[in-house]
């Protein structure tokens, strides 16, 4: 229960039309500290309340007065406001009355002649459920305000993902155009300086029917390379669609996309990736969104691969059907992370990676997009002499 220190300073509405009465107990409630508005009939009641509502905290009526009764000045109150606590003085033990209260939401029926102690009561629970209700209602506009930072912060978060991601994105194209483009400027080259130098007698058919053979292997090898920058292009572009259309699909396909975009990176860097797909469960999942998830976890193997200069690194990526879902384990062999940070690893802006280069996002927006957007499960469990990440995703055709 509130303590009785709650009473203090509430503007209690008091209706009597008794004087005696009503000035016995009005100096009984200034002892409580509390400040009292006092009006002899419902009709002084009602026209008060409209006119002070703001400040009046309870109202303390007694049921039989003139030009308007307690119940009729209750009813005209309950109209403009449903909540505000009301204690009901009488000296009658109707059940008429009684059953009126109850429709009238009454916090509490006291009869005459008034036990004090009994009132003091009857006010502190009376105003109990007021206070606890501004008490919610400003705990839910400080929680509401949270709230609306946290999304604030979370929109931050993934427009810093999706900026990180592109950066990766456009330094792997840099990388896997850089073989095809020194190809084309060699092809072109050895087209150019063919010709200033006049390596072919084009005075004879021999000499002619060798230029004709040379010029068109080399544009071949132009167009094949040129077919090449397009397809990787379109691998990217793919991923950085925003339409979140939900794909019925094996898992075995936003996989494939991935290395289809990592794969040449991975075998550069003389990484050794393994299969193993056993799943052919059908899943509803936002195929790009899993895809970002799957880029983001052999990103960061691939990064730690190099910073620690290992040796016959591993890439294992396994699935597999259960019940009403599919598990994907991707494990690599490098080194692990430490014990105390497997907790951590999935919060904002944390990095394992040296000097802090990474954004520290990826992990976290993964696991967004799987048990958020997924209502799945992923987790890490150092194993052997590396790392595996599971993630859990559930059918939902």
């Amino acid at each position: 229960m509130i303590e009785k220190q709650v009473l203090k300073n509430i503007t209690v509405l008091y209706a009597e039309d008794e004087s005696v009465i009503q000035e016995g107990i009005t100096e009984t409630l200034n002892l409580f500290g509390i400040n009292v508005i006092c009006v002899q009939n419902g009709q002084e009641g009602f026209t008060s309340f409209k006119a002070s509502r703001e400040k009046i905290d309870l109202i303390l009526t007694d049921i039989k007065m003139p030009k308007l009764d307690g119940i009729g000045m209750i009813e005209k109150i309950r109209e403009i406001d449903k909540d505000i606590p009301i204690i009901i003085t009488t000296a009658h033990q109707e059940t008429t009355f009684l059953m009126q209260s109850i429709e009238l939401n009454i916090s509490a029926y006291v009869l005459k002649p008034i036990d004090i102690y009994k009132l003091e009561d009857n006010l502190i629970k009376a105003i109990e459920s007021k206070v606890l209700k501004e008490e919610l209602i400003e705990k839910n506009k400080k929680l509401e305000i949270e709230i609306q930072k946290n999304e604030e912060k979370q929109r931050i978060i993934e427009t810093q993902s999706r900026f990180a991601a592109m950066g990766e994105m456009i330094s792997m194209i840099a990388h896997q155009w850089r073989q095809p483009l020194a190809s084309i400027g060699t092809a072109s080259f050895n087209l150019k300086y063919k010709l200033l130098t006049e390596k072919f007698n084009l005075d004879s058919k021999e000499g002619r029917e060798e230029q004709a053979s040379f010029f068109s292997k080399k544009l071949d090898e132009i167009e094949f390379y040129v077919q090449n920058l397009t397809t990787t292009i379109d691998d990217f572009k793919n991923f950085f669609k925003t339409d979140k259309i939900v794909s019925n699909t094996i898992i075995e396909r936003p996989i494939n996309n991935t290395l289809k975009i990592l794969e040449k990176d991975l075998k550069a860097n003389n990484i050794e990736l393994t299969l193993d797909f056993k799943s052919q469960n059908q899943i509803n999942i936002y195929e790009n969104e899993i895809t970002h998830v799957f880029i983001n976890i052999l990103k960061n193997a691939q990064d730690k691969f190099l910073e620690k200069d290992i040796e016959n690194a591993k890439i294992e990526i396994k699935t597999q059907d259960f019940e009403d879902g599919v598990k994907i384990e991707i494990y690599d062999n490098g080194g692990g992370i430490k014990e105390e940070d497997l907790d951590v690893i999935f919060e904002p802006y944390f990095s394992t990676k040296k000097e802090k280069n990474g954004t520290g996002i990826g992990l976290y927006m993964s696991k967004i997009i799987v048990e958020k957007n997924h209502q799945g499960k992923l987790f890490a469990k150092n194993t052997k002499d590396g790392i595996s990440f599971f993630i859990i995703l559930h059918s939902m055709i």
